[in-house]
């Protein structure tokens, strides 16, 4: 047992408070005058007392009270010590199944290493197998020497990528109450090691061993590739070609549909990259999707290919809400600057006619002015349902609705209630970590504002830009399921000269972006990543089959992508290819030096031995066993209380 605040023990000292009160407790008998006392002569007299302690049982409790609270206090725990020379030790074998491990002979030697570990393991000691790369998951229940080792026969490399910063929390399940040791049977890459160095630490374990599975003379070539469209049509690939290893003559085809588009030979040094281009590519009877392939393939196959979405030959369809008589200079402005992108085309709807299932998964609304009360409200239905919209508040008279959907606080620029009209601002803060500002802050400084109505913003809204005035002129608002931004001034060249400048097009490209998520999503995307996608929206495998029934689900969905290939996102804004590769980052087997696999062990030792001073015996844990301590002081209370009440000693004049 030890305390974890000693210091408490000198309430111990109080003890004595109730003995010496006692001691003062002898009662001297009462004085009683009689007649013949005044003929007698007064006399020094010496007398004496003896006191005597009294009510033992009574200062035992008393006594035992204050010992009980100094002792709560001090905070006692029971230290539980295991023997590492002489009880069961669990070997937790931490398995790297990641794409490097499919090299030539790597994964022979890893389950070699393994199954040497578990043969050297005493007949008593427990084992459990983790399988590592992207996730990290449990092979067996039982943790018997003999699971594991069958265990370890069913494992097998996976094509995604594993990050050692992530050992730590996926380990921490596995440790036992015994003396834990950790194997991380892995090829050591340095690409894999975290940003963070101090995350290699595992706690609650007692040794950590590292064995290296990666061989001195292993060799791997990989390729990569980006699709690169230009403005009269054409099409150019950009292949890199990596070497980790000696010199290498490889082969460069550019397929679709086992058709051969494009081929070239390349030579590439030893440990370095080459990037060669095929220019002016013919794509017009190209199909489902083009392939770039590197031959010889050696035996990492998986990144000896590329593959490539095709172009978007239907563009993604943006709504545009209108008024309903007529065409705004702002709505002009919007579908000039959207339909700059060749990914996007615009549909105008009139306000009234705004129907849900028209919209996709985001609208712009140029004008806020034009929307009725009924357009208002479907609108704000729209949104609260999960979706997005990008809405300029606009110059003229609001409706109700329209106030209560873009939280106005007044109906327009000539209200009299307005306290802003024809104020002139400028810019204030810029929040450059939103993706519609990152990048054009400098622009946006130069535009002006000479127009703009107040927005109510709730602290749980997210202002991007400010005015110089305090007041926001972009703010982004959470409805429902759905977000919404609001500019606070119109697109009109009396107002700002927003709709004039560069910056306006970057930013309403920016905006559909961020708002639309899932018909702007990366087009390229690593094997064990998750995608998320919208309600009413469907993913289709590289087969074209699709992943889940997302048709009647009404929430945001996450589906991990596990195996490479092209895939595709269908909603009702428009379909997006999705190129799946494995990650690049697997197919550089540099390892780690010497220095920084000791270190690994080095700071994992330090994490796990703060106080053990040999390795026979070390605390494991630490239990209080206060809960026990307070009722007993209860009790010892309540029977002081009853006891003094019974012997109360009441002094009485006669």
């Amino acid at each position: 047992m030890s305390l974890l605040a000693p210091l408490f023990l000198l309430g111990l000292l109080a003890a004595f408070l109730p003995w010496w009160l006692h001691r003062l407790s002898a009662s001297n008998p009462p004085e009683a005058d009689f007649g013949s006392t005044k003929f007698l002569e007064p006399a020094i007299s010496t007398s004496s007392k003896k006191r005597r302690t009294k009510y033992w049982w009574l200062l035992a409790l008393r006594v035992l009270f204050l010992a009980l609270l100094s002792l709560l206090f001090a905070q006692p725990v029971i230290d539980r010590i295991k023997s590492a020379g002489t009880s069961q030790t669990r070997h937790i074998l931490l398995v790297d199944t990641s794409l490097s491990q499919s090299l030539d002979g790597r994964w022979s030697r890893t389950l070699g290493l393994a199954n040497d570990i578990l043969n050297q393991a005493a007949s008593t000691d427990q084992a459990i197998v983790i399988a590592a790369s992207d996730r990290f998951v449990q092979a067996q229940t039982d943790n018997s020497i003999s699971s594991a080792r069958t265990q370890l026969g069913t494992l097998a490399p996976q094509e995604t990528r594993l990050d050692y910063g992530r050992i730590a929390s996926a380990v921490t399940a596995s440790v036992g109450d015994t003396t834990n040791h950790l194997h991380i049977i892995t090829d050591t890459q340095a690409t894999a090691l975290p940003d963070r160095f101090t995350a290699l630490a595992v706690d609650k374990v007692d040794k950590i061993n590292i064995y290296s599975s990666a061989a001195v003379n292993d060799r791997n070539t990989a390729v990569t590739a980006k699709l690169e469209e230009s403005s009269d049509g054409g099409a150019s690939i950009v292949a890199v070609v990596n070497n980790y290893g000696v010199d290498s003559v490889n082969t460069l085809q550019v397929m679709s549909n086992g058709s051969v588009l494009a081929t070239a030979d390349v030579k590439v040094n030893a440990n370095a990259s080459l990037v060669h281009r095929f220019e002016n590519l013919d794509l017009s009877n190209a199909k489902e999707q083009l392939v770039v392939t590197l031959s010889p393939e050696d035996s990492l196959s998986d990144d000896n290919t590329w593959q490539l979405p095709l172009p978007n030959k239907d563009k993604t369809e943006i709504t545009i809400i209108v008024g309903n008589t007529e065409r705004s200079v702002a709505s002009t402005y919007a579908k000039a600057a959207i339909e700059s992108d060749p990914r996007f085309t615009t549909r105008l709807t009139e306000a009234d006619r705004f129907t849900k299932s028209d919209a996709g998964n985001l609208i712009i609304v140029p004008n806020a002015s034009a929307l009725s009360d009924r357009a208002a409200g479907r609108l704000r239905d729209y949104i609260n349902d999960g979706g997005s919209a990008l809405i300029a508040v606009g110059s003229k008279p609001h409706s109700s609705g329209a106030l209560n959907l873009l939280g106005l606080r007044s109906s327009g620029l000539n209200d009299p209630t307005n306290p802003l009209a024809g104020e002139q601002v400028s810019l204030g803060t810029i929040d450059q970590s939103h993706q519609s500002t990152d990048g054009l802050a400098s622009n946006w400084r130069a535009i002006s504002i000479i127009r703009h109505l107040p927005l109510q913003s709730n602290i749980t809204d997210r202002s991007i830009i400010d005015l110089s005035n305090g007041q926001p002129l972009l703010l982004e608002k959470r409805l429902g399921s759905g977000k919404v931004m609001l500019l606070a001034t119109a697109l009109d060249t009396q107002w700002t000269d927003l709709p004039t400048t560069s910056v306006f097009v970057a930013f309403l490209i920016k905006s559909i972006e961020y708002l639309g998520g899932d018909i702007a999503a990366t087009s390229y995307r690593s094997t064990g990543d998750a995608i998320t996608v919208s309600s009413g929206a469907q993913l289709l495998d590289p087969n074209g089959e699709p992943m889940k029934d997302l048709s009647k689900n009404s929430e945001r969905t996450s589906i991990r992508l596990d195996n490479p290939g092209i895939y595709r996102l269908q909603s009702a804004a428009g379909s997006q290819a999705i190129a799946v590769n494995s990650d690049p980052r697997e197919s550089d087997i540099s390892t780690m030096d010497a220095d920084t696999l000791e270190k690994w062990q080095q700071i994992a030792s330090t994490a796990n031995s703060n106080a053990t001073a040999t390795n026979t015996s070390t605390i494991n844990n630490q239990k209080s066993f206060w809960l026990w301590l307070l009722p007993l002081l209860l009790v010892v209370a309540l029977l002081e209380s009853i006891y003094s009440h019974r012997h109360l000693w009441i002094r009485r004049e006669v």
